[in-house]
């Protein structure tokens, strides 16, 4: 018999669909030989600390760091009694061999692994490894089991990933915590290796823009016309700068300009350019670029459109799996892609693009089709199943559409544009033109700290010169099929107010013009606060802001977290009350901003540093290094931080930390830590994070602080007597029944 062992049960009934599997059973799946179970994510977990030694569960100093030799697991409590059938499943001799169908990552791996582990299961295992839940691609998938060794690498960095979040998370929080007692601070710090420095990226940009003074500059417009009284606009610029920073030089500049009207050196054209330009269509998505480009166009947070494409996936069927870091296809793909294309165009809004995608052979383009930047799974493209836009909710129909139109463009042509530019000459002189046309860098394109000092503060020597861009689309290519040119947050088309997109008249060199000139004044701006588009791709290059796709590609592997991650550590900052939401923008609160501040240990802090882990890890994946390696270096990390956490000063209150914000700025938000009044009602809340689970909150039991996560499995327990976690020992709490919503029934008297 064959034991088959999913994540979640709906792809369980999927397989079990596929396969021909029909009887039902207790937690499984059970006909034909085969028997279908699922994990419900995860099973098991690492244990805590007091399993190790009952001298680690106070949190004090003296303890850390807490290292231990060989990580010990455990059942989730929330998902026992499921747990009870996966294990005696993994242990019954029945099965000649179990298929690890897990998800197809390294998150699937982990949870297989531990569940095969502690089960002590002792059949041989093969692995199912798909990118599609079509009943075709399941087949096949089983048609070609591999060796679960052939995944051992993968399972390594799996482990490695959970057992250094383990070290980081717990040692970090604890000792930074424990330290910041002595600076009088009653919060609980939480610190991840990801988490940290995901947040350190939010508050430095909040500083940033806090400590952001404006100031005014200048640009003188020109209005330009023809013998014929055809107008355009055109920019004054000099040695590629365009921003004047004194209202006296403007004003200097415009007399100078205009009192060469009717002059021989009046406006004339000195030069004409005209260069076709070819736009290639966007790249294929993976999940970040998804998630950017939805949160853009729609305003999808990024778990928004994790949800969303993962319900294409499962439950649709529609897409292909979407927790994936590849932008190409593997170029065996080519051959089966017309049968998608063919079923996509099958729905009416598709139909005349991908007939004309059928009418000739697909190309075979490098930037599509490449085996060496496909590692666990291919880009996100449709699948061949043949369902209905009428099914989809307006949401899943949005993000659907999204990925199509993309999928069908990247066969398209280039977008090709007709860009020219005019230089107009206004004066005598013998200034060299040599950089005048040097585009001066857009709004959005300037790096923050490069605003300053482009402003020009002394009057140039002649002559003037004015530049005119225009741009003409004489083929539309991908764009057609888009019905919108590249909007990922990258794309620099027509933004910051240019003229790049107007249309210039005919023109030719040494032809007279009139003109007339205008100061437009201006102020530099702050930089842009974060939304989940930016900072998804601040983590994708590790803090680096990058907006070039080949950079970001080669940057990857160092990025924060995976892409099936960072959705989630976005809204983890949030729970913890690191983070907020002020409409589209993400903000540090006072409670994030003081723990970044304070850190003793700038490295935990690190995009970099962080980043260069997230890189080893995808080197153990792919076997070119060893996972001992890797977790000696993160020990030996773990003791360094405790020790200069232990000899550093603590973190301030974060109450400290709202003194110091400029009037005006937003209220902070800190959690309250200090829950011990006379009397509070049993399970009452503390706002205080769980220092264990970190999703749920502490609350008041009968005799100590649990998790308000506790039916999910979470055993934190912190007895009264000890203290709240992060504050100083607390009187133990009276506490009282919670009002009942209904009336208590009265009492029935006993009979003599």
């Amino acid at each position: 018999m064959q034991l088959i062992i999913t994540e979640k049960p709906s792809v369980a009934r999927d397989l079990a669909r596929a396969l021909g599997v029909r009887g039902g059973g207790q937690g499984c799946i059970e006909g034909d030989g085969r028997v279908i179970t699922w994990c419900l994510g995860h099973l098991v977990e690492l244990e805590e600390p007091d399993a190790y030694d009952p001298g680690w569960k106070p949190w004090r100093m003296a303890t850390l760091p807490m290292l231990p030799e060989a990580f010990k697991l455990r059942p989730v409590r929330s998902s026992a009694s499921q747990w009870k059938v996966v294990r005696t499943l993994l242990r019954d001799p029945r099965f000649a061999e179990v298929v690890n169908a897990c998800d197809a990552g390294r998150e699937g791996e982990l949870i297989f692994r531990l569940c095969h582990e502690l089960a002590g299961g002792r059949a041989p295992v093969r692995r199912l490894w798909i990118s599609s839940l079509t009943e075709a691609a399941i087949r096949d998938g089983f048609a070609r089991l591999e060796p679960s060794a052939k995944y051992d690498a993968l399972g390594d960095a799996a482990r490695c990933r959970s057992e250094a979040d383990w070290l980081v998370g717990i040692n970090a929080t604890r000792a930074v915590t424990v330290r910041g007692r002595s600076a009088g601070s009653d919060a609980l710090f939480s610190v991840g290796r990801v988490q940290t420095p995901t947040l350190a990226m939010l508050v430095a940009r909040d500083q940033a823009i806090r400590a952001f003074v404006p100031k005014d500059y200048w640009e003188i417009a020109g209005e330009f016309a023809t013998a014929t009284n055809v107008r355009f606009a055109a920019r004054w610029t000099y040695d590629g700068r365009q921003r004047l920073g004194r209202a006296a030089v403007a004003e200097g500049l415009i007399a100078r300009s205009a009192e060469q009207v009717g002059m021989p050196h009046g406006p004339r054209v000195e030069s004409v350019e005209t260069k076709r330009q070819r736009v290639a269509p966007p790249m294929l998505f993976d999940l970040t670029s998804l998630q950017r480009t939805a949160n853009g166009r729609y305003g999808f947070s990024a778990q928004r459109t994790l949800d969303l494409a993962q319900a294409l996936y499962e439950k649709h069927k529609v897409l292909t799996y979407p927790r994936t870091d590849s932008r190409h296809l593997q170029k065996g793909m080519h051959e089966t892609l017309p049968q998608v294309i063919r079923v996509v165009g099958e729905q009416s809004e598709y139909a005349g693009f991908a007939q004309r995608l059928l009418g000739a052979p697909l190309p075979r383009a490098g930037r599509v089709f490449d085996d060496s930047k496909v590692r666990d799974h291919h880009a996100i493209i449709p699948t061949d199943h043949k369902g209905s836009l009428h099914a989809l909710a307006p949401d899943e129909r949005r993000l659907f559409d999204l990925v199509v139109r993309r999928f069908l463009g990247v066969f398209y042509p280039d977008a090709e544009f007709d860009q020219t530019v005019a230089l107009v000459v206004v004066g005598a002189g013998s200034a060299t033109p040599r950089t005048a046309t040097k585009r001066a860098p857009k709004d959005d394109e300037k790096k923050e700290e490069e605003t300053d000092d482009r402003l020009i503060d002394a009057l140039p020597p002649p002559p003037d010169r004015f530049v005119a861009r225009g741009r003409v689309r004489v083929a539309a290519g991908w764009q057609e099929v888009a019905g919108f040119g590249d909007d990922e947050p990258s794309a620099k088309e027509s933004k910051g107010g240019r003229d790049d997109t107007q249309t210039l008249p005919a023109l030719r060199e040494g032809e007279s013009l009139t003109g007339r000139y205008a100061a437009e004044k201006k102020q530099t701006q702050a930089p842009r606060r974060f939304n989940d588009a930016s900072i998804l791709g601040a983590m994708e290059s590790a803090g680096r802001q990058v907006d070039d796709e080949a950079l970001r590609e080669a940057l990857k592997e160092r990025g924060l977290g995976t892409p099936a991650t960072r959705a989630s550590m976005i809204e983890t900052l949030i729970t913890r009350g690191y983070a907020e939401r002020e409409q589209k923008s993400l903000v540090s609160t006072a409670l994030g901003e003081a723990l970044i501040n304070g850190l003793p240990v700038p490295q935990l802090a690190s995009a970099e540093l962080t980043g260069a882990w997230e890189e080893r890890l995808a080197r153990i994946a792919r076997g070119v290094e060893k996972r001992a390696d890797f977790m000696r270096d993160i020990k030996d990390a773990v003791r360094d931080l405790v020790k200069r956490v232990s000899s550093a000063p603590g973190i301030a209150a974060p109450g400290a930390m709202r003194a110091s914000r400029e009037s005006g700025a937003r209220p902070a938000t800190v959690a309250p830590t200090t829950v011990a009044p006379t009397t509070i009602a049993l399970g009452s809340g503390t706002g205080v994070a769980c220092p264990v689970c970190g999703a749920g909150t502490l609350i008041v039991g009968r005799r100590a602080w649990g998790c308000s996560r506790w039916r999910e499995g979470c055993r934190a327990v912190f007895p009264f007597e000890a203290g709240l976690p992060g504050a100083e020992p607390a009187t133990k709490p009276k506490w009282v029944r919670k009002p009942s919503a209904t009336p208590a029934k009265p009492r029935r008297k006993k009979t003599p």
